[in-house]
């Protein structure tokens, strides 16, 4: 065999090598692009809110803050807050596993029996903590000026601030002091209804928080304007 024939095979195989190479590149982007669509579109309410029994969660969630009720102009999705934030492998990994997850409570089991109401005693399981601070980033120096939370979130990032659960102390968790955050009035959705009775109660409070509010507004002006009076 010649050398040039030995440098026509030798280049023939450099261009195959090359060939794969650049069609690796291209397949391994695309796969990258469907997975991160994937992820995209598979994040949000309107995708969660495709199950029937999500009904009561996207109607909560639509009054609420987090879901863009309000002047703030802000939308969290579901992934937002149900999804673990401190690194993209953890995340990609819990939103598999929850996945198959209610995959598996779809095929094999009837997701109309689940006791929603049981279920949100269990918060902390499903809502993460890097979650809310991925968006809450400056919650210390956003609080400063209201004592009660910037006391409260201070304790909560010295570690600090516990709680009870199931008879042991842990750390507590945003949901822990933020139990109806993300979902407004979650309860008066889910299947089957509250008794009147508690209805009322929640009515009460809401009217007593409500006047509670108007007077202390009201104390204010009157403050303001006994202040401007003497000046």
């Amino acid at each position: 065999m010649s050398e040039r024939e030995v440098r026509k095979r030798r280049l023939r195989r450099l261009l195959v090598l090359k060939a794969f190479l650049v069609a690796g590149i291209v397949i391994g982007l695309l796969i990258a692009f469907i997975i991160a669509e994937a992820v995209k579109l598979t994040g949000g309410p309107w995708f969660c809110k495709s199950c029937h029994v999500m009904e009561p969660m996207f109607k909560a969630y639509s009054q609420d803050t987090h879901g863009g009720w309000g002047y703030s102009g802000f939308v969290a999705k579901c992934v937002d807050c149900h999804l673990p934030h401190d690194n993209l492998i953890h995340y990609l990994i819990k939103k598999m596993q929850v996945g198959l997850h209610d995959f598996k409570v779809y095929v094999f089991s009837d997701p109309d029996k689940i006791d929603w109401h049981e279920k949100r005693e269990h918060r902390r399981r499903f809502v993460y903590d890097s979650g809310c601070l991925h968006c809450h980033k400056n919650l210390l120096a956003a609080t400063m000026k209201k004592k009660r939370a910037f006391i409260a979130h201070k304790a909560y990032f010295s570690g600090k601030l516990v709680v009870k659960v199931e008879g042991r102390k842990e750390k507590a968790k945003c949901v822990d002091c933020h139990k109806h955050v993300g979902h407004k009035d979650l309860e008066l959705y889910l299947p089957p209804p509250p008794p009147e009775h508690k209805l009322i109660e929640e009515s009460m409070k809401l009217i007593e928080e409500s006047v509670k509010i108007l007077e202390q507004k009201k104390k204010k002006k009157e403050g303001v304007e006994e202040h401007e009076e003497a000046h």
